[in-house]
């Protein structure tokens, strides 16, 4: 089996991608609610990475993105890179299996991690630190899922051209 080349032009572009997402989500999109519910896009740019390059271009998108968690918000400190690791090799290595690139896998697997993500969150920092409600955070976690999930064409689209981009080459 033969490795495809890893392309360190992209990889920085998609880094630069992230930052700009993440200040863009800190600053402007940070003081948005929608019905009590804030656009998280993060997560969006692993699960886009990983279906449309691969595990490594997952992994390396997922540490990013997990490190920029762990700047950015409380939590357990390395728990983000760590769990942005494991989907980004998770996605990338389905997306060679068993789903297209497509935007409707990327809504289903963006879907799927900010649901785990959440409950991670709810059980590793919220139950122990404020014994939070679980209906409550579930109704945050499911409301918030499907903001994200509206406007993740916002992060696709871009990352979908830079990845044909590169693939040309």
């Amino acid at each position: 089996m033969q490795r495809e080349q890893l392309s360190i032009p992209k990889i920085v572009l998609y880094i630069l991608f992230a930052l700009l997402v993440y200040a863009l989500q800190t600053s402007l999109f940070g003081t948005w609610s929608i019905r009590g519910y804030h656009l998280d896009l993060l997560p969006a740019l692993v699960a886009a990475a990983a279906l449309l390059d691969g595990p490594v271009e997952g992994v390396i998108l997922g540490v990013t993105v997990g490190l920029l968690y762990d700047v950015g918000f409380i939590g357990v400190d390395g728990l983000y890179p760590l769990f942005f690791l494991l989907f980004g090799f998770i996605a990338g290595e389905m997306s060679r299996l068993t789903l297209s690139g497509s935007y409707v896998s990327m809504l289903l697997m963006t879907a799927f991690e900010m649901i785990v993500l959440g409950l991670v969150r709810y059980f590793a920092y919220l139950l122990p630190q404020t014994g939070a409600s679980f209906g409550l955070v579930l109704r945050q976690i499911i409301g918030g899922t499907l903001l994200s999930c509206l406007f993740c064409v916002v992060v696709y689209w871009p990352m979908q051209k830079l990845s044909r981009r590169f693939a040309d080459r």
